[in-house]
C-alpha cells in the first residue's frame, strides 16, 4: 500500500482510537459477574480475537512509523534540512519565538512606587523594538519552515 506522509500520520491515529476501543471493550467484557443461582450473561468477548486484532493494528503501526522515520531521515527540503532535521529545527524555533514573545512585553522604562513610597525604574537591558523586529522575522521563518514540512508531508510516499 503507498501512502504520503500525512496519510499515514493520520492512518497511525485512526489506528490507535481503533485500539483503545478494542481494549475499552476488553476491559468492560473480559468479566462477568452474575448472583448466585442465576446465569451469567452471555458477553460477546473473545481474547484471542483481540489479541489478534490488537497485534494486527500494532504491526500496521509499526510499518507505517518505519516508513515515516525513513523518509523524515533522507528526504531532503529546498534548504537541504532533511524532514527530521527541519522538524528538530521547527521545535527549536518555536523555542526561540516563545523566549522572544517574553522579551517584547516589556517596555524600555518602567516607574513604579514601592510599598514604602518609593519611586523604583526598571529600564530593560535591551531594545524592545528590535526584540519585536527580531521576532516578525522569526515568526516568518517559523511560517516558511512549517509549510515546507507541509509539501513534503503530502508529496513524499511511502510504501506499506
Amino acid at each position: 500500500m503507498k501512502m504520503c506522509l500525512s496519510e499515514g500520520m493520520k492512518r497511525i491515529k485512526e489506528l490507535n482510537e481503533r485500539k483503545d476501543t478494542l481494549i475499552l471493550n476488553e476491559q468492560r467484557r473480559m468479566r462477568t459477574s452474575y448472583k448466585e443461582g442465576e446465569q451469567p450473561v452471555p458477553v460477546d468477548y473473545d481474547y484471542k480475537k483481540t489479541r489478534e486484532e490488537i497485534s494486527k493494528i500494532d504491526a500496521e503501526v509499526r510499518a507505517i512509523r518505519c516508513g515515516i522515520s525513513l523518509a523524515n531521515c533522507t528526504v531532503k527540503l529546498d534548504d537541504g534540512l532533511t524532514i527530521g532535521e527541519a522538524l528538530v529545527y521547527l521545535a527549536q524555533l518555536n523555542g526561540e519565538n516563545a523566549r522572544l514573545e517574553s522579551l517584547a512585553v516589556h517596555e524600555k522604562l518602567t516607574r513604579r512606587i514601592t510599598t514604602n513610597g518609593v519611586l523604583e525604574y526598571t529600564v530593560c537591558n535591551y531594545e524592545p523594538d528590535e526584540v519585536i523586529s527580531d521576532r516578525e522575522e522569526l515568526r516568518a521563518r517559523i511560517y516558511a519552515l512549517q509549510l515546507a514540512i507541509d509539501r513534503a508531508n503530502l508529496n513524499t510516499y511511502i510504501e506499506i
